[in-house]
């Protein structure tokens, strides 16, 4: 029996005796949950950065204090309470802060600049803002136009002692003067139907939007990601993605807290040290999104490959091509799931049936579907929308925050359009294909610049790429490539043609081919292809 055989054999056990608490549905409130794990389990540790352990008590009682803090500045429910601040402990005292005092958290994406950043706080409408010196610059360049902001709280960093920034009409003071106050439970009631984020989109494809998620919302995403995953209270789950979007919020820190589980925080993403982090830490579970699958095959083999405690890693994208060599070469399985904020997760591979470059089957409390052009279905693998919408109440979001109109098209004849393509087989597993707006189409045909890309990132000089569409003098659209190559290595245009010769149809093969440093990317990896196309 090989290792993996050994981790797969030890969990089925486990979940096989293990059920998970299930809370009635008005104590589906985040802060509730976490009021209930202080009280049961005060001395378990919850969550571990880096070298810094956070029990439930200690969760619980910090919490308090950002919420006291808060309710010091005049938050009120319905409040929103922006972040921006790296992956920290701080991140989640105020977040958990805020939606105890019935107010919504707002994470900031903490690349943006200028008006990008300005736009989320101020459409928001946020009073309060918590955020790290180390974004000073940036917040004073628009600090003047942030009329609906009252306070700005400010955390501050190693080598960081500048005295904090005056700035006219918003009173400011330290995390350390902010959270200093009481402990004590505030005397707040709160609703599983309350607000409890406003997620901006990754905005790749345009301005970026306000999802609003209510506790309930969350409470559905922390409570499936457990099912699909088979987490119990012997798990130890890992990410270095960011807490400003969904990935590390619904599929490590919620469901840490629901299965009474552990989770260990790093503060990025890093290639070349996220096994050694697992195996120090005896983590079972890692994410991954975007490129991380094929990064991670692309650093150059150890004879420990294989020798991790990683019994599944979730996400999504991980190349079909890929996926048996990479549970081969680490010894571990990949589990995918699809979604975006608006419906996450809507799919998910079942645990004991995946199928390499499926995101799997519809989860509890969601129907999905693909349809064409008339939202009319797509027969059995043919390439259409991918729609879905909820058939369980407060489950998925109410909408876009302040975008009526958005708000109505996302829910176009009562179904969330994902602006995704994908196609269904007959046994009911989804395949992702592209994104509707990204889609490339070159005389007369329909190309996925995600089958494209796989094939290119096949190539041993590339270490990643990216496919978009660029005007053709025919009409439609000509393919471009744009790679990066694995350092001290390269190919020439007409090489990596050659690669793609028998590997994809011809129309799809790249007329252009730009070679690049790097490619610009959100801080979650997603490639801003709007930007390359631009």
């Amino acid at each position: 029996m090989g290792r993996w055989d050994d981790k797969s054999v030890r969990a089925a056990r486990k979940w096989a005796s293990w059920k998970m608490q299930e809370y009635p549905l008005h104590d589906r409130v985040l802060t509730k949950i976490i009021e209930d794990k202080a009280r049961k389990h005060p001395d378990r540790v919850v969550f571990q950065f880096r070298d810094d352990p956070i029990t439930s008590g200690e969760l619980n009682e910090r919490v308090n204090k950002a919420a006291n803090g808060l309710l010091k500045l005049g938050v009120k429910p319905g409040d929103k309470v922006a972040i921006m601040l790296p992956n920290c402990p701080e991140f989640l005292y105020s977040w958990f802060g805020a939606n105890k005092v019935g107010a919504a958290e707002v994470p900031i994406n903490v690349a943006l600049k200028g008006a990008g950043l300005a736009y989320q706080i101020d459409q928001s409408d946020s009073v309060v803002l918590i955020a790290h010196t180390e974004y000073l610059d940036r917040l004073g360049e628009i600090a003047a136009g942030l009329k609906k902001l009252r306070h700005v709280v400010f955390m501050e960093g190693a080598g960081r002692k500048d005295a904090l920034p005056s700035w006219p009409g918003l009173e400011r003071l330290t995390y350390q003067e902010f959270a200093a106050g009481s402990a004590d439970t505030p005397k707040v009631t709160v609703h599983y139907s309350d607000l409890a984020t406003v997620l901006y989109t990754s905005g790749t494809t345009g301005v970026s939007k306000g999802v609003e998620m209510s506790h309930h919302y969350w409470y559905s995403i922390w409570q499936e990601s457990v099912r699909y995953a088979r987490y119990t209270e012997d798990d130890v789950l890992y990410t270095g993605l960011p807490f400003f979007h969904g990935n590390a919020q619904g599929i490590t820190v919620g469901p840490a807290v629901l299965a009474d589980a552990k989770a260990v925080i790093v503060e990025r993403f890093s290639a070349s040290q996220l096994w050694d982090d697992c195996r120090r830490w005896n983590c079972t579970e890692a994410n991954y999104i975007g490129g991380i699958i094929p990064i991670l095959l692309k650093q150059d083999p150890r004879d420990d490959d294989a020798d991790n405690p990683v019994r599944l890693m979730v996400g999504a994208a991980a190349p079909a091509d890929e996926w048996h060599a990479f549970q081969k070469r680490f010894d571990t399985k990949l589990l995918e799931v699809y979604g975006m904020t608006e419906c996450y997760c809507c799919l998910a591979s079942p645990y004991d049936a995946p199928r390499a470059g499926s995101c799997g089957q519809a989860i509890t409390g969601w129907d999905v579907r693909v349809v064409d052009d008339d939202d009319q279905d797509c027969p059995p693998n043919a390439v259409g929308e991918i729609i879905t919408r909820s058939n369980k109440m407060f489950v998925g979001t109410t909408g876009y925050y302040k975008k009526p109109e958005a708000t109505l098209e996302l829910f176009k004849n009562g179904w969330i359009h994902t602006g995704d393509l994908g196609r269904r087989d007959e046994d009911g597993y989804f395949y992702f294909a592209d994104r509707k707006k990204q889609a490339i189409r070159r005389r007369g045909e329909n190309i996925s610049s995600f089958e494209v890309e796989a094939v290119i990132g096949t190539h041993p000089a590339v270490l990643e790429s990216c496919v978009v569409g660029v005007p053709s003098d025919l009409g439609e659209e000509e393919v471009k490539a744009v790679v990066v190559f694995k350092p001290g290595q390269k190919a020439t245009a007409e090489e990596l043609i050659r690669w793609c010769e028998p590997r994809m149809a011809y129309f799809a093969i790249p007329r252009y081919i730009a070679v690049r440093d790097s490619l610009p990317k959100t801080p979650s990896e997603r490639v801003e292809k709007f930007k390359l196309k631009s």
